[in-house]
């Protein structure tokens, strides 16, 4: 009985817990000082952010959040029981960016829509399609933004139950869920890949574009995952050995050949939207392309190239890679940077020639509060929800 009351009160949120982390504190403090600052330009005359370059790392991150309850769902389906260790983070992720997710996009939307929806406004002589107004964008992405993380609440809440139904109901509960799951995600990321990217390019549409950015985000958001146990400290509560076990080689090498299987994915999806661009050599198409491989933004787009593919798909080849931590974990930044790179070279040269990344202090600062903020919000919650058994 002493046993019983004693694994109630530690499952407690904040019960027992040890002293808030530095690392908390830190990234509270980066967080706020960009939202301060993010305050402070756009109040300014002098001192703009660029907005542009906000969405870029905006995009990023709800990418990259948005496919940890993704992970969960996509793996629940498949039957992959190495998987489950990562169930948790996996859903937690998701659930750090919700906040960041609605206000990043309204403040978007209302103070970035002459610059990135500029297509929105026909020249003379042009009739738009009823869909192509503000309204209806705002409409849009609201309603994919409410859809998945509606669906995503009710999946963490589902996942976390603590009474009634038994495991195996809950387990089947949640593999009922999961193609609902699924189906959110490429809707609400469909309508960002239109309005944020390919609605840039003129006379650009593309039906494999939409598809080449929800693989983007897929393997950005898997490789982040090598990364959150360590960040959150998951293996050093308590119950070391047990975590220790959790998180083992199998665990990384299978994150691994899923990372190779993804990156193969990505390359060959971003080869499919290429070619046709390149085949029907449309001027209009074909000068943005030109601009990322060759010219101002060429440097930009070969390290993409390789963080995304070249060297993740030549390292795991390897199995000594895949059974290193470190090495993942290197491998995982290098990922989530070439990740970066191509949603930047998505949004900046159809807006820019010559743009560079971070020339102001005031765009360096509210993109690192932005990261810090979905960090320390994961971490927080991570030390706040109760841990429930791998189901």
């Amino acid at each position: 009985m002493m046993t019983t009351q004693t694994e109630a009160i530690a499952t407690k949120p904040g019960a027992g817990s040890p002293p808030m982390p530095a690392i908390v504190w830190i990234l509270v403090a980066l967080f706020g000082l960009g939202l301060g600052t993010l305050v402070f330009g756009l109040n300014s005359e002098n001192t703009q952010p660029d907005l542009r370059l906000f969405t870029v790392s905006y995009l990023v991150l709800l990418g990259v959040s948005q496919a940890g309850i993704v992970f969960c769902a996509i793996t629940r389906l498949t039957g992959a029981q190495w998987s489950r260790p990562y169930y948790r983070l996996a859903e937690l992720s998701t659930l750090a960016f919700l906040p960041l997710a609605v206000l990043g996009f309204l403040l978007i939307f209302f103070f970035g829509q002459d610059e990135l929806f500029y297509w929105l406004t026909p020249l003379a002589g042009d009739h738009l399609s009823a869909w192509l107004n503000i309204d209806w964008l705002l409409i849009r992405n609201l309603f994919g933004l409410f859809l998945f993380y509606g669906l995503s609440v009710a999946f963490v809440r589902t996942s976390r139950g603590k009474s009634g139904p038994s495991s195996d109901a809950i387990r089947e509960r949640l593999y009922k869920m999961s193609p609902w799951i699924i189906i959110a995600y490429i809707l609400c990321s469909t309508f960002f890949a239109w309005d944020f990217a390919m609605m840039l390019i003129p006379h650009w549409h593309s039906t494999v574009f939409p598809i080449f950015f929800w693989f983007g985000n897929g393997v950005a958001g898997i490789a982040a995952m090598i990364a959150f146990p360590a960040l959150v400290g998951y293996s050093k509560d308590g119950h070391s050995a047990d975590r220790q076990l959790a998180f083992g080689p199998d665990q990384i090498r299978c994150l691994g050949m899923l990372i190779t299987a993804f990156t193969l994915l990505w390359l060959y999806l971003f080869w499919a939207q290429f070619f046709v661009v390149w085949f029907g050599n449309m001027p209009q198409e074909m000068e943005p392309v030109w601009r990322q491989m060759y010219g101002h933004y060429a440097p930009y787009f070969w390290t993409m190239m390789a963080g995304c593919f070249f060297v993740p798909f030549v390292t795991l080849l390897f199995a000594a890679v895949k059974r290193s931590l470190v090495a993942m974990c290197l491998i995982a930044v290098g990922i989530n940077v070439g990740n970066w790179l191509c949603k930047y070279l998505l949004v900046m040269p159809a807006l820019s020639p010559d743009s560079q990344p971070f020339e102001h202090w005031v765009d360096l600062v509210i993109a690192v509060g932005l990261l810090a903020g979905f960090l320390a919000t994961l971490l927080l919650l991570a030390r706040r929800l109760p841990e429930t058994p791998s189901r």
